[in-house]
């Protein structure tokens, strides 16, 4: 099983070295660069679990990269790390990137531990949904397709009083029916 990566990213040198060095013995990939573009490729490119960014950088502020970041990879957690707190900042985070917390400057060492291990838990509970709403969608889309081949397929028609039966083996059934090329393969979407 591959590590959760965490990539972190500051305008000052010494802070990000200090992130760093506080990440770095935690069960993750740490990537650490003073550059908000050079973050994004990375996020673009691989699996990030998480982000930890600071708020006020030159190259685009911290809640801009997190935006792009949620739409680049939305299972990707975000934490802004800010020297200066306030109202607009937080507005900011939470309109553009959808942060998952907020850290001051400077910032305790469990503390930032502790808030990157809740995110590594909710980036693993997100991809799950991601994986969940993917089946939902193939399953969704062939319920379309099928209903288009085949008018009225996804209607039933209650008979009587008693229960619907719905059978064990669907894909015995369509067969049965002669609904050629349906089977169990259709849900793993292969």
């Amino acid at each position: 099983m591959t590590r959760p990566l965490v990539v972190c990213v500051d305008d000052d040198e010494q802070m990000l070295a200090t992130v760093h060095r506080c990440l770095k013995r935690e069960p993750y990939d740490v990537r650490a660069t003073l550059s908000a573009s050079e973050a994004l490729g990375w996020i673009a490119a691989d699996e990030v679990a998480v982000l930890v960014s600071d708020y006020d950088m030159p190259e685009m502020t911290g809640a801009q990269l997190a935006g792009h970041a949620r739409r680049v990879r939305p299972e990707t957690v975000r934490i802004l790390l800010t020297g200066q707190r306030t109202f607009e900042t937080v507005v900011d985070g939470i309109n553009q990137g959808e942060i998952f917390r907020f850290l001051n400057k400077p910032f305790n060492n469990d503390v930032l531990k502790q808030t990157v291990a809740a995110a590594v838990t909710r980036n693993a509970e997100l991809v799950a949904l991601s994986g969940d709403r993917q089946k939902r969608e193939r399953r969704e889309a062939l319920r379309r397709a099928l209903e288009q081949e085949y008018p009225g397929i996804s209607k039933i028609e209650l008979r009587g009083d008693g229960p619907h039966v719905v059978t064990d083996d669907p894909w015995a059934e369509a067969a049965a029916l002669g609904l050629s090329g349906l089977g169990p393969h259709l849900e793993s979407g292969s």
